[in-house]
């Protein structure tokens, strides 16, 4: 594809747009207050799930 210098322009133009409204969302959630994690903090702090651990039927031997 041969980019001519007004598709260049539009295409610059289009980043840069999408880049301020990601930053201005960003710097809206940090006003908030409230803690944003990255993805992989989730991963990390997961609740274990609550479920009854195996039993064989029999009580365990001392």
């Amino acid at each position: 594809m041969e980019w001519t210098p007004e598709a260049l322009k539009a295409e610059i133009d289009y980043r840069q747009a999408a880049l301020r409204e990601d930053a201005e969302r960003a710097r809206v959630e940090r006003e908030d207050g409230t803690p944003r994690h990255p993805w992989w903090w989730w991963l990390v702090h997961r609740r274990a799930p609550r479920v009854p651990l195996p039993g064989n039927g029999h009580h365990d031997a001392a």
